[in-house]
């Protein structure tokens, strides 16, 4: 649906419908019916006044003349009623098929990143602006046309039966649309102006409402009000303009019809002759030339509004695609993700060039960048979302930016879901005919069984951006939605889950289950990099692929980064009561994560499965009444640690827990803080874990852990169990495993080391 732009200072009568032709290609039969309707009406209005000066020149006509015009006056009802219907439906499609174009190529263009638009403005562009252009669709199709051809079918009878008053009507006409093209001239540029300040003022209301924590912080507020009131002075200033030029219009239509007007009633009183019947007829006429007149200020006016629409709508329309789709005519080749020859910065500065390496196939592979970086932004080069700056990134031999390559590219960034909609609705995005019990199948394997239990479960609206999740759980609802869509590649980005070893496995494993053609997943920790297939480690020279355990050996960049990442910022752990010679191994199960202001860290009633303890940041800790109202609480800065201490079974969130700021905290899960208590911090991940689910759900047999653990392979379980039991960390009373609690521990910790034995 290409066009060219309209240029402002031709705006003409017709510009909207030259412009909105290729919206309204698939409309033929509609706007015929429209068409042919309002053509009726116009030859009804130019009947019906010569019935009218028959019948009273006659004196007394028949009745079927009588029949004739009331028929006629029947069908021109009719027929307007379908007229204006069918315009409104006309502009109505078209403006919705506007609206589509709009939203498509917004998400192909840069307007996505806001490049050139602020926020505010991308959004007035599918909104107040496509209103405009459909109020003047409407306009020019059921009065503009219209009223310019009653118009000019008025003065040819009108100088028929009157020659005087037709000339004079005609000469009154034409004065008028030579200053409606001078006056509609300036309105255009006035219209524009006034538009530009109607988007700023609504820019101001955007910028304060999501700058608001900087506007109190910096005691801003009164700069950022002084600033609104020039906006809006402004924005009046241009509205008094727009009024000014609307009323000239105004003025010049009702001129030129009480020229009309007054050239008939001088000719009435000036005659002896019994005029009546033309007198009537002309008046009849001249009444359908005044109202044409009439007409044409507000159309003018919402035409006018709708051409400056349509040059901003154009920014987005005719701007460039964001990604570079190439014309490829590459064959199909090396099966899986190949980057050749590829340079890529990082925004710290990191560099790496000419890049050409296969990623292996059939595995999970570990994406490590260096400190400092955020993978984030390589993964999104390879799924297509970026264009490189040299070289290709490939899929299956084809450029992954192809559009028929690109659909088979997935990636789970660690920017959270954000759509005010339903759980179901988010998952039947990518499965419409998903069950309910299928989504609670699906929801269980990433850890959001809980979903179920807030307010409307499953089928209520999470609010604007899915404000009512934590960020942490809208990750793990994207990556439920991208591994229900079976894609046959999917890239998953930092998230929280796969940051903490403990928590990462479980996932793991799941991802491995799918048995996805290319895997790659942001890698974090050191315990996480040894249990996934491969490593892809990038770095000045490139990109390294071995084992977590060859590259340890090799590379020494690789060594270097680990030993970077495990000098964590002071975290006073002394809380958790865990004697000194396991508290240095709990640093290494700290996981960082960043919030920004007013996301929710936790919701009351949710599972108390961490401990937060503030690096940066202030968080708002409340509490949320029957009615749904919140009470602060407390503040907590920077050295404080959030979340219940009481990880018993089935504990839930007292409090709700809210960024003020941008927070940085460090996190430490309650399956790290039960293996340092019984001191099993040196286990492997499935050790870890069985002895954490002991803790939690108590005893059981080998086959009842087996049911719990249900993503870890039997022989592992079997293989650790005897480990622990070799080891006295678990003991057997007849066929029930149970836990052997260590009692080494800090004073003071008793009675937590007392709650976790009964999880």
């Amino acid at each position: 649906m290409n066009h060219a732009p309209l240029a402002m200072k031709r705006a003409g009568f017709f510009p909207i419908i030259r412009w909105a032709r290729p919206y309204l290609r698939d409309m033929k039969l509609l706007l015929t019916v429209t068409i042919a309707a309002t053509v009726i009406v116009l030859i009804c209005q130019a009947v019906i006044p010569l019935k009218v000066e028959h019948l009273l020149h006659e004196g007394e006509g028949p009745i079927n003349e009588i029949y004739t015009l009331v028929a006629l006056i029947v069908l021109q009802l009719i027929a307007t009623y379908v007229s204006h219907r069918g315009g409104h439906h006309v502009a109505t499609l078209a403006s919705t098929a506007l609206r589509n174009a709009i939203f498509e190529k917004m998400l192909k263009g840069k307007a996505l990143r806001q490049d050139g638009l602020v926020r505010s403005s991308v959004v007035s562009r599918h909104t107040s602006d496509v209103d405009r252009i459909s109020e003047a669709l409407e306009k020019t199709i059921v009065e503009g046309a219209p009223a310019l051809v009653r118009i000019a079918q008025s003065l040819i009878i009108l100088t028929w039966i009157e020659p005087t008053t037709g000339i004079a009507m005609t000469i009154a006409a034409g004065a008028f649309l030579i200053l409606r093209s001078i006056i509609g001239r300036s309105m255009l540029v006035v219209d524009r102006d006034r538009l530009d300040a109607s988007s700023r003022v609504g820019e101001t209301v955007d910028e304060s409402i999501t700058a608001a924590h900087v506007l109190a912080g910096l005691h801003l507020g009164t700069w950022q009000r002084t600033r609104f009131r020039k906006m809006t002075n402004r924005l009046a200033a241009k509205t008094e303009l727009q009024g000014i030029k609307i009323a000239q219009l105004v003025v010049s239509a009702n001129a030129a019809g009480l020229v009309g007007l007054t050239v008939v009633l001088i000719n009435a009183l000036g005659s002896d002759e019994n005029t009546l019947a033309i007198v009537a007829a002309s008046l009849l006429y001249i009444e359908g030339v005044v109202k044409g007149l009439e007409v044409l200020p507000a159309w003018v006016r919402a035409v006018q509004q709708g051409v400056v629409s349509t040059r901003r709508v154009d920014m987005i329309l005719l701007g460039k695609d964001r990604i570079e789709v190439p014309h490829s005519e590459d064959a199909p080749g090396n099966l899986g993700l190949e980057v050749s020859d590829v340079t890529f910065e990082f925004e710290s500065g990191v560099t790496l060039s000419d890049i050409n390496v296969k990623i292996p196939t059939d595995c999970i592979v570990g994406l490590v960048t260096p400190p400092g970086t955020e993978p984030d932004a390589l993964l999104s080069l390879l799924s297509g979302d970026e264009n490189p700056v040299v070289g290709r990134v490939l899929f299956d031999g084809l450029d992954v930016r192809m559009p028929g390559v690109n659909p088979n590219v997935w990636y789970v960034p660690v920017e959270s879901v954000a759509f005010n909609a339903s759980v179901l609705e988010q998952l039947s995005a990518v499965k419409p005919d998903i069950t309910t019990a299928n989504s609670l199948d699906l929801l269980a394997k990433v850890g959001l069984t809980h979903l179920l239990e807030i307010d409307g479960g499953l089928h209520d609206r999470l609010g604007p951006g899915s404000s009512r999740l934590s960020r942490a759980e809208r990750q793990r609802l994207s990556l439920a939605i991208a591994l229900l869509a079976k894609p046959e590649a999917l890239l998953i980005g930092s998230l929280f889950a796969l940051n903490d070893a403990d928590t990462a496995l479980p996932l793991i494993n799941l991802i491995r289950d799918a048995h996805f053609k290319t895997t790659i997943m942001c890698i974090r920790h050191p315990e996480v990099a040894a249990s996934v297939d491969i490593i892809a480690f990038a770095h000045q020279g490139g990109i390294s692929i071995g084992t977590h355990k060859d590259l340890l050996a090799k590379e020494p960049a690789y060594t270097q980064l680990w030993e970077q990442r495990l000098n964590f910022e002071e975290v006073d752990l002394s809380v958790l009561g865990i004697s000194e010679e396991n508290i240095e191994g709990l640093q290494t199960r700290l996981v960082t994560e960043r919030y920004s202001a007013g996301d929710a860290i936790y919701r009351q009633g949710e599972a108390a499965d961490r401990i937060y303890f503030t690096i940066a940041g202030r968080i708002e800790i409340s509490t949320t009444n029957l009615d749904g109202s919140n009470n602060r609480v407390a503040v907590m800065g920077p050295g404080n640690h959030i979340g219940d201490l009481r990880l018993t079974t089935g504990e839930r969130r007292a409090e709700n827990a809210t960024a003020l700021d941008d927070c940085v905290l460090r996190s430490l899960s309650r399956e790290a803080i039960s293996a340092g208590l019984t001191g099993l911090l040196d286990r492997t991940p499935t050790e870890r874990r069985i002895v954490t689910a002991l803790l939690r759900d108590g005893s059981c047999n080998a086959e009842e852990l087996k049911q719990r653990l249900s993503d870890v392979d039997a022989e592992q379980i079997d293989s650790a169990i005897a480990l622990l039991t070799n080891d006295g960390a678990l003991r057997v009373s007849g066929d029930q495993l149970a836990v052997v609690q260590k009692r080494s521990v800090k004073a003071g910790s008793r009675d937590l080391l007392d709650r976790l034995g009964d999880f």
